[in-house]
C-alpha cells in the first residue's frame, strides 16, 4: 500500500465521524472490467481511493475479488467500505467493515470505521459498542509497543494501511481579495465548486473555492469557507482546514456544520479540548450536547480513539 492511502484512510475515517455539507453523493457506477488483476490491482484501487475517486475505487475493490491472506482481504474490505461511506452509503459500508473485522479481529482501524458507519446509519448503541472495542484494541497495541514488543498480530500489510498522523505544519494566514462576482454569476461559480466537491474532486473543488475570493453576506461566506475546508480535510490537511473553519464560524457563528467540521480538524491535530468545545457549539451548546448521554459517550470514545491512534503512530516510529 502507498503512503497516500494512509493519509486517505485517516481523512475518510475522521470525515465520517461528523456530518458535512454536501448536495448529494454520486451514484455508484457499473462494475469495473473483469480484467483488473489482483497482482497490482489493489495498489490501483488504493490510488483511486487516495485521489478521492470513491465510486471508481469501490468498483475496483469489488472487481478484485477475495484476496489471499486474512489481513490483505481485511484491508480490501475496509477500503471498499471507506469508499462506500464517502459516497453516502453507510448501510452498504457496514457489511464490508464487519467482514474486515471478522477476517482480521486485530484491525482497530476497520473496527473504528464500522463504528462510524453505524453512527451514520443512526444506531448509536452499536456505534458505542464498536468504538469501545476499537479503543481497547489500540490501547492494547500501545501497551505492547511501550514495552518494546511488536503490536500483537501486526504485519507490514497492516502498517501500510493504517492512518498516518496528519502533519501540523504552520499555515500562512489567508490574504484574500473580495469576490468580483455577484448575482447569478456568483451562484453559478459556487454551484460549480459544490459539484466538484460532491464528485470527490477535492483538489479541483478547493481551487474553485479559493478562486472565488471573499463573498457576502456572512452566511454565504461561512459556507464557502466550510466547503473549502472540507476539501482540505478529505485531502488530509487539517491545519489548512482549521484556519478556514475558524474563519467560517467567525463569519457566521450559527453554522453548526462548520463547528462540527472544526471539531474534526482539531481532533486530527490532537487538540481534544478544542474539539470538545467545537462539538458542543455544533450541537447547540453544552447543555443541549450533554442532554444525550449516549451521544456524549460516543464523542468521548471517538476523541479517545483518535488520541490513542496518534500515540500508536508515535510509538511505531
Amino acid at each position: 500500500m502507498t503512503s497516500a492511502i494512509r493519509a486517505a484512510a485517516c481523512a475518510a475515517l475522521l470525515a465520517a465521524l461528523f456530518p458535512a455539507f454536501s448536495a448529494g453523493a454520486p451514484a455508484l457506477p457499473a462494475p469495473a472490467p473483469a480484467s483488473l488483476s489482483s497482482s497490482g490491482g489493489m495498489a490501483g484501487a488504493d490510488a483511486l481511493l487516495a485521489a478521492g475517486q470513491d465510486a471508481e475505487a469501490a468498483r475496483a475493490y469489488g472487481a478484485l475479488g477475495a484476496q489471499s491472506g486474512a489481513k490483505r482481504e481485511g484491508w480490501r474490505q475496509n477500503n471498499w467500505g471507506l469508499a462506500l461511506l464517502r459516497l453516502g452509503k453507510p448501510a452498504a459500508s457496514v457489511d464490508h467493515f464487519q467482514t474486515a473485522v471478522d477476517v482480521d479481529p486485530s484491525n482497530f482501524i476497520a473496527r473504528a470505521n464500522l463504528g462510524a458507519a453505524w453512527e451514520r446509519v443512526g444506531d448509536l448503541t452499536k456505534a458505542v459498542d464498536v468504538y469501545r472495542r476499537a479503543l481497547e484494541l489500540v490501547r492494547s497495541g500501545n501497551r505492547a509497543l511501550a514495552r518494546g514488543r511488536s503490536q500483537p498480530d501486526a504485519d507490514e500489510e497492516a502498517h501500510e494501511n493504517l492512518a498516518a498522523p496528519a502533519p501540523q505544519n504552520a499555515v500562512p494566514r489567508l490574504l484574500e481579495k473580495d469576490c468580483p462576482l455577484s448575482g447569478d454569476a456568483l451562484k453559478s461559480a459556487l454551484a460549480r465548486a459544490n459539484a466538484l466537491l460532491d464528485k470527490g474532486l477535492y483538489a479541483q473543488a478547493g481551487a474553485a473555492y479559493a478562486a472565488l475570493g471573499r463573498t457576502a453576506p456572512p452566511e454565504r461566506e461561512s459556507w464557502r469557507l466550510n466547503n473549502w475546508a472540507l476539501c482540505y480535510l478529505r485531502l488530509s490537511d487539517p491545519s489548512s482546514a482549521r484556519e478556514r473553519l475558524e474563519r467560517a464560524v467567525q463569519a457566521f457563528p450559527a453554522n453548526r456544520v462548520a463547528w462540527n467540521n472544526l471539531a474534526m480538524a482539531y481532533e486530527q491535530l490532537g487538540q481534544t479540548d478544542l474539539a470538545e468545545m467545537a462539538l458542543a457549539r455544533g450541537s447547540g451548546g453544552r447543555r443541549a450536547f450533554g442532554s444525550d448521554p449516549q451521544r456524549l459517550e460516543l464523542v468521548r470514545l471517538k476523541l479517545a480513539f483518535a488520541a490513542e491512534r496518534k500515540r500508536w503512530e508515535s510509538l511505531r516510529r
